[in-house]
């Protein structure tokens, strides 16, 4: 059951990659507001319920073979992109008032994708590995 979910997250990780690699090339070559709602829209959506996958069905699925596991180090890189995320939609409405340029829309959105991917790789070569590795002593 572990395993299966852990292998799920993974797969979701590549997809999510991918899109955002999309999105990168589209800023850079098509940026438009339309554009910038898909980016929130896909990070608040999208990867918001797959941290929320990790934060409660992962989470309970360790806690039911080791009640003593600390979940912070599950929720702290949510939390980091949470904020990420919050900089962008401030930086885009910031933007539709004048006040900021297109230039940190697309800084503020790379930076967002930055930290979505470095947490996954953080995830898939430490966090999912313990928990793999741990999970053979619970048993």
């Amino acid at each position: 059951m572990l395993n299966e979910l852990i292998e799920h997250l993974i797969d979701e990780h590549q997809a999510y990659n991918q899109k955002m690699k999309e999105f990168q090339k589209a800023l850079e070559e098509n940026f438009s507001n339309e554009l910038v709602e898909e980016i929130i829209n896909f990070l608040e959506k999208d990867i918001e319920e797959h941290a929320e996958k990790e934060e409660n069905d992962l989470v309970e699925a360790i806690l039911k073979r080791n009640p003593d596991y600390d979940e912070e180090a599950i929720i702290f890189g949510h939390n980091t992109i949470r904020e990420a995320v919050q900089d962008l939609k401030d930086t885009y409405e910031e933007f539709k008032q004048g006040k900021a340029k297109k230039e940190d829309i697309i800084k503020y959105a790379n930076k967002a994708f930055t930290i979505v991917k470095d947490h996954f790789l953080e995830e898939e070569n430490f966090l999912f590995p313990d928990i793999r590795r741990m999970e053979k002593e619970w048993l």
